[in-house]
């Protein structure tokens, strides 16, 4: 018998009844990150898969289908149901993980958007990529960057990015002292397919090239004395 489709939380609760939800989502993100790197990461892949039996496996290609199901949302897609998720039951609020309500992303997002092709658009404190997802429903055709100190916060907004198609990239760092850890590049292929490609320093733009251009446009006004 057929059981009925289960939503993605009651997959990811079941699979952290035995294995704790911290690891279970932590190894479902890196999953997911080598799953979509076409077969580039895939030593990543088995040492992650083989820690579980066969039907927990199962269970996390299960996990990946009620999560595409569900960011698709009303038909429009940009749901970020792993940010809900990780907001809900992995973070609990500590370290001072709260996430900006989507009425709020999508308010500064309808405010800020460039609808240029090619526009860079970046987060550097990007959570699960909720404020990056709310410019991809104005304008799919930017490039989209984000980074965060937080490794799970930038594996969540590499696969957000690729599962709605939109394309940049990625980096897990500390924006405030440019220290690089890692990061993922997301574009199509020759078939239009995304893939997440992991990239050193060297190549990020995010590590590279932001902190100059940041120079450039960032400027904080000279404080002057109001004197009633």
């Amino acid at each position: 018998m057929k059981r009925n489709r289960q939503s993605f939380k009651e997959i990811m609760d079941r699979l952290s009844a035995r294995h704790g939800v911290h690891q279970i989502f932590s190894d479902f993100l890196t999953l997911l990150i080598c799953a979509f790197s076409h077969g580039k990461m895939e030593g990543l892949y088995l040492e992650t898969i083989n820690r579980y039996e066969k039907p927990e496996a199962y269970d996390f290609s299960e996990a990946l289908a009620a999560l595409v199901i569900e960011m698709t949302g009303d038909g429009t897609g940009m749901v970020d149901v792993l940010g809900i998720y990780f907001e809900e039951n992995v973070s609990h609020g500590r370290n001072g993980q709260f996430f900006t309500p989507q009425q709020i992303c999508d308010l500064l997002a309808r405010m800020n958007t460039p609808d240029r092709y090619g526009s860079r658009i970046l987060d550097p404190a990007c959570g699960s990529g909720r404020m990056l997802l709310a410019m991809g429903k104005l304008n799919r055709f930017a490039l989209f960057y984000g980074a965060d100190v937080d490794a799970n916060c930038a594996k969540m907004t590499a696969i957000n990015l690729c599962l709605n198609g939109l394309f940049g990239e990625v980096a897990w760092m500390n924006s405030i002292t440019n220290q690089f850890y890692c990061a993922w590049e997301i574009k199509p292929t020759v078939k239009g397919i995304p893939r997440i490609r992991e990239i050193t320093s060297r190549e990020s733009y995010i590590h590279l090239k932001l902190p100059a251009e940041m120079e450039k446009v960032v400027r904080v006004p000279e404080q002057t004395s109001i004197v009633f």
